[in-house]
């Protein structure tokens, strides 16, 4: 009787380690409505961070001139870069293509705690890519 009580509380304690280490792992990610809401306001400037340890940075301006949740695009990139580019928001997705090869990148978005308009893009909602600050 002992033994199947050990067993019990074993087994009790590695599922419940499990369920916490799983939820601790997960990614909250925004819905379909805190994206939109999030771009809902005018036309959006974003400061962002990439690569190791935030190496590569630029700005994003991202223009309501096709609907109130796409259009067009700059991203500029250092002091001399500027890329052309479409956004678009689709569903819990914002869609990000920029130059004139290749798919758009859809990214699954984060918000980061305690800061405001901050959050962290996951491609595809599995790679973290980029961080960023919106205005």
């Amino acid at each position: 009787m002992k033994s199947l009580k050990t067993f019990i509380t074993a087994t009790s304690i590695a599922l419940l380690t499990s369920g916490v280490m799983a939820q601790a792992g997960d990614k909250k990610f925004m819905s379909a409505d805190e994206v939109k809401k999030a771009f809902a306001k005018g036309s959006i400037t974003c400061s962002w961070k990439a690569g190791k340890k935030g190496k590569d940075k630029g700005t994003d301006f991202y223009y309501k001139d096709e609907t109130a949740t796409s259009g067009n695009a700059d991203r500029n990139i250092g002091k001399s870069t500027t890329l052309g580019g479409k956004w678009k928001i689709s569903g819990d997705m914002l869609s990000l293509q920029f130059g004139v090869v290749g798919e758009p990148q859809m990214y699954k978005l984060v918000k980061v705690k305690g800061e405001k308009k901050s959050y962290t893009a996951y491609l595809n909602g599995k790679k973290k890519k980029m961080t960023f600050k919106c205005k």
